[in-house]
């Protein structure tokens, strides 16, 4: 079988570097997590595959608040020490869906993505009605409406690290989403404005898929501007910068000298040294130039986009990468997420767009109509990036594009290599 990525760029470290392995990073405190090959992916039993009967993603929008439980409100707004006094952080307004519908659509290419428009509700569960509770050690029930009617009790709890009023529990809420699977779904995600937890220990939990029960959720709240990390210059792809790397590795073995500011990104050469040279000098802030008043909102919706696909390939089979540097790879803090990409590096590309093409591409086995697919996957997100591709609106988009363009580019050289099939 010839793979989808060139030689030239499957081998170019300036395309796809490995995976950083900072300290605390997710392979570093778990170095021996097993990989998954293609052969593997590609005979994991539980893996649902994508048919023509069964190929829509449907992203299943917060569930309203019902007057009943109006305290409910609350939960969503970020109670961070930096709250109060930064307004404007706390006034950007979330992704709108629209624009997170086009993501997906352009990064799974070849799968439709829909809005879940049938109604979930938050209701009170027995007397409880959505006040703020004061400790975590302290789980009530709220109720949540499914649109089949059914009402399912909830767990929530106060945030342990303060930063949220209230969590729901993600086990919970997969539970009831997975009554609400619609027949032509291959695989059903749902938003949520507020915190959620998974286990008693956890300080909070971003997302989580079961891939073969179809179903995913994801939290938009850790990624509020005012929740994520501060932006230290250092986010993907100035991550890569060897100053930075060295830097993080010192203070770990020292932590006496960490800096509380950080150095900017080295200025990069400019000789065309590969795809991420070219997307770190994308992702330069012009400092003469205004801020857009959107660009936090435009952040939030780099951070989230690439999370929800992260966890909607689980539902494709993907497991974590340890390969390359991946949207694939484990994670273990919001830290080390700014510092992933939010491309697929080549072996989680060939099982990505191999699911989608063997289930709705017509002449999957020709070689010609699989580059095209990939082309053609390639010029969508290319395009989805272009509308935020300015650095001071979002160096992300900004540097993903510059990404793409490179690889577009350079993939017309492709050299064909062979796998074991």
């Amino acid at each position: 079988m010839n793979l989808l990525t060139s030689r030239e760029v499957f081998q170019d470290v300036m395309a796809f570097p490995g995976p950083l392995i900072l300290p605390d990073d997710d392979l570093a405190e778990d170095p021996e997590y097993p990989p998954q090959d293609f052969r593997e992916w590609r005979d994991e039993e539980e893996r649902n595959p994508v048919t023509r009967e069964r190929k829509t993603i449907y992203i299943v929008p917060s569930p309203s608040i019902t007057q009943e439980v109006y305290k409910m409100q609350t939960w969503s707004v970020c109670t961070a020490e930096n709250a109060a006094t930064n307004r404007d952080m706390q006034a950007a307004e979330p992704p709108k869906l629209q624009d997170i519908l086009e993501y997906l659509s352009a990064f799974f290419h070849g799968m439709d993505v829909k809005l879940f428009t049938k109604p979930f509700q938050w209701k009170k569960w027995d007397k409880y009605t959505g006040a703020i509770l004061k400790t975590p050690d302290t789980e009530r029930r709220i109720g949540l409406m499914t649109p089949s009617k059914e009402l399912f009790g909830i767990r929530c709890r106060a945030s342990p690290d303060g930063v949220s009023p209230m969590q729901v529990n993600l086990d919970d809420i997969l539970d009831a989403l997975a009554e609400n699977i619609p027949s032509d779904a291959h695989s059903v995600m749902m938003l949520l404005d507020m915190d959620m937890y998974e286990g008693d220990g956890d300080i909070f939990t971003a997302g989580r898929a079961y891939g073969g029960s179809r179903i995913a959720a994801l939290s938009l709240f850790r990624d509020h501007p005012l929740c994520a990390p501060r932006d230290d210059g250092h986010a993907w792809p100035a991550s890569h910068c060897a100053t930075y790397i060295d830097q993080l590795c010192h203070e770990a073995s020292d932590p006496s000298t960490k800096q509380t500011k950080r150095q900017p990104p080295q200025s990069q050469r400019r000789d065309g040294g590969g795809p991420l040279h070219v997307a770190i000098e994308a992702a330069t802030i012009h400092v003469d130039r205004t801020i857009p008043s959107e660009a936090p909102t435009a952040q939030w919706l780099g951070r989230v986009v690439v999370t929800m696909a992260h966890e909607l390939c689980h539902c494709l089979g993907l497991d974590h990468c340890t390969y390359f540097a991946c949207a694939m790879q484990g994670c273990g803090s919001v830290d080390e997420a700014q510092r992933q990409p939010p491309y697929v590096c080549p072996v989680c590309l060939e099982k990505l767009c191999t699911a989608i093409g063997e289930g709705v591409v017509d002449g999957w086995e020709d070689e010609g109509v699989r580059e095209g697919f990939v082309r053609e996957r390639y010029e969508a997100l290319r395009s989805v990036c272009g509308r935020w591709g300015d650095a001071n609106m979002s160096r992300m988009f900004a540097g993903y594009k510059a990404w793409l363009d490179a690889i577009i580019e350079r993939g017309s050289r492709k050299v064909v290599i062979v796998i074991d099939d």
